[in-house]
């Protein structure tokens, strides 16, 4: 197949990583894949068979000109390259995608990464395509509920990683060298890889970890990622009184660099759609601590592969996080159980195979 992915962009982000691995596994798949955005860090990293079409599409807006000029340019690709199916993988590029299927009679999936308000313009103009696919039973579920899809439309498919990024015997001989390099101390480290929105849960962590010091003192928390509520995160450390033993670092490319210097992963969501980079640190044998949601239970095989805590609660996340860094056995057998549960369920090349059908289908459907 001649495939055309859609994206907003291809900077450091969960979509970004996916949408790139997805175009990786497609081509070893045999496919000729070609992916659309506005480009970005990760442009940079692309596999050799994937070709990159800059288009203007770093838009939050489905009203922007910006998508119809992208538009136009895909539909002269979309002829030229004689692409079979397109998959878009954010609003903005649904919306192109149901354009660009309108233009030239080519089918179109798009995949729902995560919850979206139902407002008036999202139910007018959903953009569904063919197939609609979901990174999560709970995304399918709000799909049905809060927007209506039909459910023989909808494919769950969970997000997977590309495991060979995730290598720890890449790593765990330079624990303490990684660690002086970002000024940190060789110390019992905690450390969360998530977009800095509410959501994440980032400020129930911050509570957790200042209870967390009263009992180990010289432990530190790495916070990688970036977002609109950096600078609220940064006056409630201080608040706290525990600035000095908190590091953030924004985004950064060399993710499992990061992990493997994490004695803990964290993520204490609020809400989630999947939680991709929980599946990257049980690749690289991070002990995981996650809110009990239904997404946790389902990436951490209801918590025999991880520990689930109570959503929102700070005590019970900061006993949690002691109980795996006073009990080293205990955590070290986590991160094994939870490597080889992600190996089993959330490779790169699961979910390309999965996806591969579900373009199958929406042709088989147009035929």
């Amino acid at each position: 197949m001649n495939i055309l992915l859609i994206t907003s962009h291809l900077k450091i982000g969960g979509i970004p990583v996916y949408t790139v691995t997805l175009a990786d596994y497609l081509c070893r798949k045999g496919h000729k894949v070609f992916l659309a955005s506005g480009g970005g860090e990760l442009k940079g990293g692309l596999p050799s068979g994937v070709v990159h079409i800059d288009v203007p599409l770093d838009t939050k807006s489905v009203l922007s000109p910006k998508i119809w000029i992208a538009a136009l340019k895909l539909r002269s690709v979309i002829r030229k390259e004689r692409i079979d199916i397109i998959h878009a993988q954010t609003r903005v590029a649904h919306f192109t995608a149901h354009i660009l299927s309108k233009m030239t009679g080519i089918p179109y999936v798009v995949t729902w990464h995560g919850f979206y308000r139902p407002h008036f313009f999202r139910k007018f103009l959903p953009c569904w395509g063919d197939r609609t696919i979901a990174i999560s039973e709970a995304v399918a579920k709000d799909l049905r509920e809060a927007f209506g899809r039909d459910n023989t439309k909808i494919r769950v498919v969970l997000n997977g990683i590309d495991r060979d990024r995730f290598r720890t015997e890449d790593h765990e001989t330079k624990i303490r060298e990684i660690r002086a390099r970002y000024g940190l101390k060789d110390a019992p480290t905690v450390g969360i890889v998530s977009r800095l929105a509410p959501e994440k849960g980032h400020m129930v962590l911050l509570e957790a970890f200042g209870r967390l010091l009263k009992d180990i003192p010289a432990a530190q928390l790495i916070i990688i990622g970036d977002g609109r509520i950096r600078g609220g995160l940064e006056r409630r450390a201080r608040q706290l009184g525990i600035e000095r033993s908190v590091f953030f670092f924004g985004q950064m490319l060399n993710v499992a660099e990061f992990l493997a210097i994490m004695d803990v992963f964290v993520r204490p969501s609020i809400t989630e759609g999947f939680g991709l980079g929980v599946v990257e640190a049980m690749m690289m044998r991070r002990p995981v601590v996650a809110s009990d949601l239904s997404e946790f239970r389902q990436i951490l095989d209801d918590g025999k592969a991880g520990l689930l805590v109570r959503r929102g609660d700070s005590a019970s996340l900061k006993d949690a996080l002691l109980k795996l860094l006073r009990d080293p056995a205990f955590a070290k057998a986590l991160g094994n159980a939870g490597r080889e549960y992600a190996i089993r369920n959330f490779s790169a090349e699961r979910v390309a195979s999965d996806i591969e059908g579900i373009y199958k289908e929406a042709l088989h459907e147009r035929t």
